[in-house]
């Protein structure tokens, strides 16, 4: 007895030796995250410098509008002069959409311009590799309306197009892009999860549609001896790919699995779910 009881002690030593290890690694990571934060600063900047242009464009086009405005009230009487300034006006928005599109092809958003409508692309990605795509299609640029897309239903889209689309069609694609990256983020960690892991995770993994709400049990094997962990994660910040609230609990109540569950806390909380167990059961 005594014998399986230091060979266990020891499974324990040996599995807190390697949450340190861990620990190291996933202060790595975090350096390697702040650095891809510098990068991505750098992104915003450059996107506040050409917002910043596109602000001086859109204040030229005014100008323009106002005095083309000016010339057709003059000349009320010339049909061919109000068609003239129709077709000016509807070039002055083909161009500003242009300038738009140009400043979100660094988001990952992309746009065909036909006629008075302009088809977009949202491509999401997570840590370097490209997810799904969807498309919207915006009509009337002088009052923009969403004639048809592929966003999916849980994507509050109606609501999101009220609040931003008739004032700012560029901040409006920036909230729904973010809206549909963590999204798209959350559910590439998850299905990783369930298609790499499946050894160590019992049962199946509990969801919600937009996968803010993750819960599952996990095994981890400590001196020939299984323990079951069960985890669950909260995103609160829709936009995110990283669980807002980790909690994590064990039926086994000795000190040692307290410390894990301490340790195995902090790795969820900064680390991708799919990388974090391929860590804690390897």
């Amino acid at each position: 007895m005594e014998e399986v009881q230091n060979l266990f002690r020891e499974g324990v030593m040996s599995h807190l030796d390697r949450l340190e290890a861990l620990s190291q690694n996933l202060a790595h990571k975090q350096d390697e995250k702040r650095q891809q934060e510098t990068d991505l600063q750098e992104k915003r900047d450059l996107i506040v410098r050409l917002q910043k242009e596109r602000g001086e464009l859109r204040s030229q086009i005014q100008l323009q509008k106002e005095t083309i405005q000016a010339l057709s009230a003059r000349q009320e009487g010339s049909k061919p002069q109000v068609q003239s300034t129709q077709s000016a006006l509807q070039d002055l928005r083909l161009e500003e959409m242009k300038n738009i599109m140009e400043a979100l092809w660094f988001t990952g958003i992309s746009g065909k311009l036909k006629d008075d409508a302009v088809c977009f692309c949202i491509t999401t990605a997570f840590e370097g590799t490209y997810l799904d795509s969807y498309y919207i299609q915006v009509n009337n640029l002088r009052n923009p309306q969403i004639s048809r897309h592929s966003v999916p239903a849980f994507i509050p889209l109606s609501d999101l197009a009220k609040e931003h689309l008739p004032a700012d069609l560029k901040k409006f694609l920036h909230v729904l892009y973010e809206r549909l990256n963590g999204y798209a983020g959350r559910k590439f960690q998850a299905d990783h999860m369930e298609k790499k892991s499946p050894a160590y995770v019992a049962g199946s993994l509990q969801k919600n549609s937009l996968y803010t709400v993750l819960s599952f049990t996990y095994n981890i094997t400590i001196g020939g001896q299984t323990v079951s962990f069960t985890a669950k994660f909260l995103y609160e910040d829709l936009t995110d790919t990283l669980p807002t609230e980790v909690t994590v609990t064990c039926t086994d109540a000795e000190a040692w699995t307290q410390e894990m569950i301490s340790s195995h806390v902090s790795l969820f909380s900064g680390t991708a779910l799919h990388r974090a167990l391929d860590s804690l059961t390897t």
